[in-house]
This record gives structure tokens, C-alpha cells and sequence, in this order.
């Protein structure tokens, strides 16, 4: 028996319209727009997909579902958005990682509502993080910078950025103490960024004894800077995640990305390499076992063992095949090495597999 077409698995518009994904957004976005995008949206992935499907690329509704909301979503002016090649999940270069989609949809509820303050949201966020880290309060502020640089006056404050409520040991990586940890330890105020390996949204996290903290955050400039509605919803989010320690990892992406087996990787790279090495701006793509760093910063770095492509350039100009991944839509950001650009796939989520092909053969 012949196996079925790859085409013959794409579902219709109208089943991907009806998705629950795409629903919450459609009475966001003008009909004809999403006439417009959801059709052009299907037709791309028609053309698209044969060349694809043979390596298993044939993505699930659910996963189309998600790339069409971005579709719908998008502006219409330039955006910054990337493929996030490099393999740091954090760092300087990211400092916002993507949130949880529960995290995002809260965020949508609260932006579309006033409230007259954000004192529900506050206890909300002290509770979570007291039962998840022991301490005796939590605050938290508009920014990590921001709070960072209230504290320095003031003294006795663990400035410890990255931490979170995992270790990355427990995914064969560097061994780092968790917020727990450190207040366990008897550290007295210690302070994280929301950002960091929690992966909530930006904010800057004060944990610690309740008598020191009250004492810090009464003065006037830590105040004026408590966080706003949006940001302690989405944190909310974030943290609930947590209560439901096998959850983790599958609804935080960045912690899905760092936890994602290296046999994962591995099979990934294989597939593209052999339909990369077909592009004209590629002589050689081969899948590499490297070491890379998967958290990135001016003030400390982790690395850890990761697969990524080593693309070969036709014209052994690297310069110029990373301009060109740059200037595709998203741009596609990699390292550049020994006359070579490196594609990390620890950084790269599964859903961007057929955008980094399409962007390296124009006849995708």
C-alpha cells in the first residue's frame, strides 16, 4: 500500500481556524488580514512541504496552529525576531527568553482590563515564591537592573541573577544552586532576575527574611519601582507552572530547550544536514558533537555538551552566508568559526526546523 501524500495530512483552513489556539487570537485581528495571512500561510507550507516531508518534517496541527498565530499576529513593519542559533538560551545577547503560553495569555487578560492596583497580583506572586523557595517574603521590582541598582547602597543583598528554582544538573549539565538553596544556605536577601533560569518575564526578585526586606523595600525608590500588572501576572503564570514538578519542563520553553536530550539533537541535525546540503550557499553541512555555552553573560558563562550544523559555505566566505541568514525573515543568528557558521540546535526550537531549510534554498 502506498502511504499517503504529505498533503493529503495538512488539515484545512477551516479545521486550523478552529483550533484553540487560533481562536483566542481571531478577534484580535481584522478578517481580512486573516484571510489574507492564513491563506498565504497555507499556501507556503504547500509548497513547502514536499521536499520536507520525506526527511519527517510533517508538522502536527498543533504545531501549525502555533506558527499560524504568529502569522496572524505579526506585524506588518519590521520586527527583531530571531532564530536563535547560537545555543544560549540566556545571556546578554537574550535577555528576555520566551514565556510560557500561559504566561503570554495572562498577560493578554490583564492588558485588556484596567485595574486600579496591582496589591492582588503582589500576594499572589509572595505566596508562590514563599512555598517554592522558603522564604519568609518576596518582592518584586520593574526590572533586574533597576533593583540592582537600588540595593548597592544598602548593602547585605546576594546579587545572584540566574538563579531559579532548577537545577541544571538534574539535565546532566553545570550543577547551580537553586533560590532555595542559597536562602537555605542562610543567605539574608538575595536577588534574581525573573528572566533568568525561572524563565518568567523580565522583573527583579527580592527573597529573604521578611523583617530585612521590609525594612529595604519601605524606602521610597523601591516603591515607585514595584512591578507592574502585566509583569506580576505573567510571573504568576510562570511560578504556578512550578506546583506540578512534571510540568516544567514541557510548559517553560527555555527550560524545555536546555532539557532536551542530546539523542534529540542529534537526529535533528542529521535531518537538516542532508536537506541544507542542498542550498547553493552550503558545499557541506555536517551534524558536530560540540561544547557551547548554553548560559552566556559578561558575569559568568555555562556551557555544555550540545549538536549543532557546521555549514560549510560554497564560496568558503562565512561573512557572507551569515549575512544572508541574517537577512531572512526571521533572521537566523549562529557563530561564525573557523571559516564555518555553527547552527546550535540546544537554542532552536523544533517549530523553526523548516524555516532555517526554506531559508538557506531559495527554491523552498
Amino acid at each position: 500500500m502506498k502511504p499517503d501524500p504529505p498533503l493529503s495530512k495538512l488539515p484545512s483552513l477551516s479545521e486550523l481556524l478552529k483550533h484553540p489556539t487560533i481562536e483566542r487570537i481571531v478577534d484580535q485581528v481584522n478578517q481580512t488580514t486573516i484571510a489574507q495571512r492564513a491563506t498565504g500561510f497555507l499556501e507556503e507550507l504547500r509548497s513547502n512541504l514536499p521536499k520536507s516531508s520525506g526527511q519527517g518534517l510533517v508538522p502536527s496541527i498543533h504545531q501549525l496552529a502555533e506558527r499560524l498565530a504568529r502569522r496572524l499576529l505579526e506585524s506588518s513593519a519590521a520586527t527583531s525576531t530571531s532564530i536563535n542559533a547560537t545555543g544560549a538560551i540566556w545571556g546578554d545577547r537574550w535577555p528576555s527568553p520566551p514565556l510560557a503560553e500561559a504566561a503570554i495569555h495572562e498577560m493578554m487578560l490583564v492588558a485588556s482590563e484596567y485595574h486600579e492596583t496591582s496589591d492582588a497580583l503582589s500576594k499572589q506572586v509572595e505566596a508562590l515564591l514563599k512555598e517554592l523557595t522558603g522564604a519568609e517574603a518576596a518582592w518584586v521590582g520593574n526590572n533586574f537592573e533597576t533593583v540592582a541598582g537600588l540595593i548597592e547602597e544598602y548593602g547585605n543583598v546576594e546579587v545572584a541573577q540566574h538563579l531559579g528554582l532548577i537545577d541544571p544538573a538534574d539535565f546532566g549539565l553545570t550543577h547551580i544552586e537553586t533560590l532555595a538553596d542559597r536562602l537555605e544556605a542562610g543567605s539574608d536577601l538575595v536577588l534574581c532576575d525573573g528572566a533568568g533560569l525561572l524563565g518568567g518575564p523580565r522583573c527583579g526578585i527580592l527573597l529573604g527574611g521578611k523583617k530585612r526586606l521590609e525594612e529595604l523595600i519601605k524606602q521610597p525608590s523601591f516603591a515607585s519601582r514595584a512591578a507592574d500588572p502585566l509583569a506580576l501576572a505573567a510571573l504568576v503564570a510562570t511560578l504556578d507552572i512550578y506546583q506540578a514538578a512534571d510540568q516544567v519542563v514541557h510548559k517553560i520553553p527555555a527550560l524545555r530547550l536546555l532539557s532536551t536530550p542530546l539523542e534529540n539533537l542529534e537526529q535533528r541535525c542529521a535531518r537538516l544536514a542532508s536537506l541544507i546540503v542542498e542550498s547553493d550557499l552550503v558545499a557541506e553541512a555536517h551534524p558536530t558533537q560540540c561544547d557551547s555555552a548554553w548560559y552566556d553573560t559578561s558575569a559568568v558563562k555555562y556551557a555544555g555538551p550540545t549538536w549543532a550544523l557546521k555549514l560549510v559555505p560554497a564560496d568558503n566566505r562565512a561573512e557572507r552566508l551569515a549575512q544572508s541568514l541574517r537577512a531572512s525573515s526571521p533572521q537566523i543568528l549562529g557563530r561564525e568559526q573557523a571559516d564555518a557558521i555553527w547552527l546550535d540546535m540546544r537554542a532552536i526550537f523544533p517549530r523553526w526546523d523548516q524555516q532555517l531549510i526554506s531559508a538557506l534554498d531559495e527554491s523552498l
